[in-house]
């Protein structure tokens, strides 16, 4: 791959791993997401940027990258049960291990997912913080 194009992923990607968003700059290693030996061409849309312990993760089974695990305890009703279920296979990339009866999620997904679902909370806190603030207006106009 010529230094034009990797210099053109490691801007586009921010110079983060974009498994586990850590800062990598220069130093990251530039992936084929579908392999050359399969065929996959050296263009943009078939190239990302990775640290070096998500991108030997992805070429030897020995390594992990970072992730989240998150087993169930196994005391949970099956309602309870089914609420968790539910909410593993809406994470990103979330992956079911059977053996293992785990779920992994890359750890840069699952820390975005709590993000989000912090901002939601957030506004709602907002929302019910507004309504407050109208029934007060409200208590002091009709006094």
């Amino acid at each position: 791959m010529n230094e034009e194009t990797r210099e053109a992923v490691v801007e586009r990607d921010r110079g983060q791993c974009q498994n586990c968003e850590i800062s990598v700059g220069e130093t990251g290693d530039v992936h084929h997401i579908v392999p050359r030996s399969v065929g996959g061409a050296t263009v943009m849309s078939n190239l990302v940027l990775l640290c070096r312990t998500c991108h030997d993760a992805i070429h030897d089974d020995e390594t992990t990258a970072p992730t989240v695990h998150i087993k169930s305890t196994g005391y949970m009703s099956s309602e309870c049960f089914s609420m968790f279920r539910r909410f593993c296979s809406q994470l990103p990339s979330g992956q079911f291990v059977s053996e293992s009866k785990m779920w992994r999620i890359p750890k840069a997904n699952f820390e975005r997912f709590l993000e989000s679902t912090d901002r939601v909370s957030k506004n709602s806190d907002d929302v019910e913080s507004d309504a407050e603030d109208i029934e007060d207006d409200q208590t002091t106009l009709g006094d």
